[in-house]
């Protein structure tokens, strides 16, 4: 069992590695500029387990905006990440005749990944942590920007 200190500086590192692989262009984001009143939260811990209320444990879940790519280009930006994750090892599932696109990764140290296309065609990224217990030592809140590495 993780911390959540630990599991929120993995998530940032795990970001990191995904933009890393990605043009140099390409950043993540809470806030889009061209898209003022979309504003994404600064990471939410939610129950692990909903079915059971005896479960204490909760999960970190927090999503940004792909920022450096346009509706124009996100089709192959959306197949880039894809093969950023493939290409470290992580399982990806993605239905390429799906509109609005969406695709999903999970590492094997147990962190989950969504991948989404809007339908104006904004990219977004989400990512969530293995459980961990919620009065463990929080440690750095995740950043609003992510620049590529």
């Amino acid at each position: 069992m993780t911390t959540q200190s630990a599991a929120r500086a993995q998530l940032l590192r795990h970001f990191g590695e995904t933009l890393r692989a990605l043009p140099a262009q390409l950043s993540l984001a809470l806030r889009h500029p061209d898209l003022p009143k979309a504003v994404f939260h600064r990471g939410v811990n939610l129950p692990w387990d909903d079915s059971d209320p005896d479960n204490p444990l909760v999960f970190l879940d927090i999503r940004y905006w792909v920022l450096g790519t346009t509706p124009e280009t996100s089709d192959s930006a959306f197949e880039l990440v894809l093969r950023a994750w493939g290409d470290q090892g992580w399982p990806t599932i993605s239905d390429p005749d799906e509109f609005p696109r969406v695709g999903y990764a999970r590492t094997p140290d147990g962190f989950g990944f969504a991948l989404a296309q809007s339908v104006n065609g904004y990219l977004s990224l989400a990512g969530s942590t293995p459980p961990f217990e919620p009065d463990s030592e929080a440690g750095e809140p995740l950043p609003a920007h992510i620049e590529h590495p």
